[in-house]
Formats: C-alpha cells, sequence, structure tokens
C-alpha cells in the first residue's frame, strides 16, 4: 500500500507540472511544445484512474 501512496503522489506531481507546461506553452504560443506534452499527459491520467480502480478493488476485498 505504501508504494501505491507514493506513485499517487508522483502521479499528482506530474500531473501537475505537465499541466503547467502545457498552460504555459499555450499562452506564450509554444504549440509544438503543447503537442508533445498532451501523450504523456493523458497516460498520466490513465495511470491515475487505473490506480484508483486497483486500490478501489483491494479496499472491498478486505
Amino acid at each position: 500500500m505504501f508504494k501505491k501512496i507514493l506513485f499517487n503522489i508522483f502521479l499528482n506531481i506530474a500531473l501537475f507540472v505537465l499541466f503547467l507546461c502545457i498552460f504555459w506553452s499555450i499562452k506564450n504560443g509554444y504549440y509544438l511544445y503543447a503537442i508533445a506534452a498532451a501523450p504523456p499527459f493523458a497516460m498520466l491520467i490513465y495511470l491515475k484512474i487505473r490506480l484508483a480502480k486497483s486500490v478501489r478493488e483491494m479496499t472491498r476485498k478486505k
């Protein structure tokens, strides 16, 4: 469970940083950076959803 908590913290920080990068790049007109940051952002959201589902399933079993 400790690993999942650390992974959740990492995902939150990474999502926040990528969101700021995308916001900054669009604001300053660097659209290529925003396009390049979109797939990792989507992957991190997917991992966050999978983590939430696995934790929910783990808590239901107990």
